[in-house]
This record gives structure tokens, C-alpha cells and sequence, in this order.
């Protein structure tokens, strides 16, 4: 199980992958980020014993 650090470091990289794909794509360039950040820490995000640090969860 991971921690609190690692949760939120986890969460810093899917953000910014995000911001990335916006910034080149738009709207769809965000979600690609996002579907590449669910693929790639989907999961280590799972096995993280913290809940999501970022406030702009919905």
C-alpha cells in the first residue's frame, strides 16, 4: 500500500498530463490525457490506501 505522498504525487502527474493534452488538444486533447494517465496510473492509483488529494475531484 502506498501513502499520502504517493497519492498526491500520483495526482500531480495525472494533472498534468491533463494540462498537456488541453494545451495541445483542447477539450479532447484533455480527455486523451486523461485516459493516458488511467492507463498508466490507474493501476498504482488503486493500491494507494489514501484518497484522491486533488480539491477539483467531482
Amino acid at each position: 500500500m502506498f501513502g499520502k505522498k504517493t497519492a498526491e504525487k500520483l495526482d500531480a502527474a495525472a494533472g498534468k498530463l491533463h494540462r498537456a493534452g488541453k494545451k495541445v488538444g483542447g477539450e479532447r486533447g484533455g480527455r486523451a490525457g486523461d485516459a493516458i494517465a488511467t492507463a498508466a496510473l490507474g493501476g498504482l492509483r488503486a493500491r494507494c490506501n489514501t484518497d484522491c488529494t486533488c480539491n477539483k475531484c467531482r
